[in-house]
């Protein structure tokens, strides 16, 4: 941990006072949410605040990142089922790090750690909801499990967030979180590291993709929820016309050795391309000719913000706060969840058509520099922890 530093004599709420933010999460692995809390750590780094990454299980792939960045992390090495146990350790945890306010990213990070908070004294909690996890949860107990959970853990966050309009309709909807708590907070990205200039041809020589392909792209866990089978399926249905397409999936999961599988089956070895894990995805971006989205559940993707930032068009299944971002023709296509014909077709218009692929490209770049900025969302929630810290509360 960092050594003690003097307090500061401003009032903790004062605008401009430094803070010192501490984030919880499950783990610092890949994933958009994980990322979100890394831009959100080099950004309060860049303002001067001190930052702090408190993971309930383990460090994660991202934890030396976090760490070169200027952030302490610390593990409560949480193992698997209910541990409340877990509880004073967490406390234990906050008085020695002393944040003036916590950022939860996960459900289960809110329950421990919002519970730790309560025990230390005020430091207030603001939460974070990625997903619809009620909805994301498959099956009537799943759904009233994760539902409870939700309505328990709420009472400890000071501010209850969403990263989408959808999302955070779905907290009220399901009726487990105060609606006056409730906030949108929308993703935001570092823009300045998403361009069209990356080494495009160097990129496809590295993975075997001729320099004349036409290339579908994604960037995103290999799970159940992206449903990159989806994707898979579509590009073994575009017919000789599209003979020259390739498939890039850049990332790694669970799902791999399936969608291997369902890729040898189809005869398609030649055109899937599996780039694994990548620690910096956005050298890829330039790579593609298209960006593809076949996800069954989403809250705000931040790779469709990545790849409009990069100036590719995108297609994207229309689910979560996907539709409220992007509009159908103008800033990119969307196609039913699930509706493989769809998704074929609609890739295909893109791919014969570069004019209006670089018109929506365009129309999504402007969209992104304009309302997805880091600084953009980490200012409003900076807005939110210095709110809580004034009301003197930690939820309830």
């Amino acid at each position: 941990m960092s050594p003690a530093v003097p307090p500061d004599p401003r009032p903790r709420s004062e605008p401009g006072r430094p803070l010192h933010i501490a984030h919880g999460v499950l783990t610092l692995d890949v994933g958009g949410l994980e990322r979100i809390v890394l831009d959100l750590v080099r950004v309060g780094r860049r303002q001067g605040h001190r930052v702090s990454v408190i993971c309930l299980e383990r460090p994660g792939t991202l934890a030396p990142t976090a760490e070169a960045e200027g952030a302490t992390v610390v593990s409560l090495g949480k193992p698997p089922g209910r541990r409340p146990e877990l509880v004073p350790r967490a406390a234990e945890v906050l008085r020695a790090l002393g944040p003036d306010v916590i950022h939860t990213h996960a459900v289960g990070a809110l329950w421990y750690l919002g519970r730790a908070a309560r025990t230390t004294g005020r430091v207030p909690t603001v939460h974070t909801e990625h997903i619809d996890n009620v909805g994301k949860a498959v099956g009537r107990f799943a759904k009233l499990k994760t539902r409870l959970l939700w309505n328990r853990a709420g009472r400890f966050a000071s501010a209850f967030c969403g990263v989408s309009e959808d999302v955070s309709r779905s907290v009220g909807r399901w009726g487990t979180v105060p609606r006056a708590k409730v906030h949108t907070v929308l993703n935001g990205i570092d823009l300045d590291r998403y361009d069209r200039h990356g080494e495009r041809a160097g990129v496809r020589a590295g993975l075997g993709i001729p320099p004349d392909a036409r290339v579908i792209g994604t960037v995103g866990r290999l799970n159940e929820v992206k449903r990159q089978d989806h994707l898979i399926r579509a590009l073994g249905t575009l017919g000789a016309r599209a003979a020259d397409v390739r498939l890039l999936l850049v990332g790694d999961g669970p799902e791999r050795g399936a969608l291997e599988r369902l890729v040898e089956g189809l005869g398609l070895s030649a055109r899937v391309h599996f780039a694994g894990y990548q620690s910096a995805p956005e050298r890829f971006l330039p790579a593609m000719d298209v960006f593809a989205l076949s996800s069954r559940l989403e809250g705000l993707p931040l790779a469709l913000l990545e790849a409009w930032a990069a100036g590719l068009p995108v297609v994207s299944s229309a689910v979560g706060g996907v539709p409220k971002v992007v509009r159908h023709g103008e800033t990119g296509l969307l196609f039913p969840n699930g509706d493989e014909p769809a998704l074929a077709r609609a890739l295909l218009e893109l791919l014969d058509d570069p004019a209006k692929a670089a018109r929506l490209a365009a129309a999504g770049r402007a969209v992104v520099r304009r309302d997805f900025s880091l600084e953009r969302m980490a200012s409003e929630y900076e807005g939110l922890y210095r709110a809580a810290i004034a009301a003197g509360r930690g939820g309830g």
